[in-house]
């Protein structure tokens, strides 16, 4: 009878520790998907700014070399100008857009909350 009543203990152990890694690993999948979902709006962010500073630097390498183009006359210094001024802004822009970027897409708080989890699981089940 004490037998009986262990095992069913164990069992029902078992079935609770079962219970709560699949919840675990439900919570640690919707914890991803919203750590995915912000990583990929900066890496939006950082594409679009990129974007726009490669126009604006193709805006001014076309600029300067309309003022090379113009430079037998005195409209070049205003050409020069204006291109030095959009290629420095493209330099930001790329710049800014670069650094947006993630580094480690989901190598930080996921995997640490993972790690931990597996701990506390090995610990328990041991």
């Amino acid at each position: 009878m004490a037998a009986e009543t262990r095992q069913e203990r164990t069992a029902e152990l078992f079935r609770e520790a079962i219970d709560e890694t699949r919840e675990l690993a439900r919570l640690e999948v919707e914890l991803a998907k919203e750590e995915l979902l912000s990583e990929l709006q900066q890496a939006k962010a950082g594409g679009i700014a990129i974007g726009v500073g490669a126009g604006a630097a193709l805006s001014g390498v076309t600029l300067c070399l309309v003022a090379i183009a113009m430079a037998f006359r005195m409209e070049w210094l205003a050409a020069v100008v204006i291109g030095g001024i959009l290629l420095a802004l493209a330099a930001l822009l790329v710049l800014g857009g670069y650094k947006a970027l993630p580094r480690r897409p989901l190598l930080g708080e996921t995997k640490e909350r993972v790690q931990t989890d597996l701990k506390q699981l090995k610990e328990r089940v041991a």
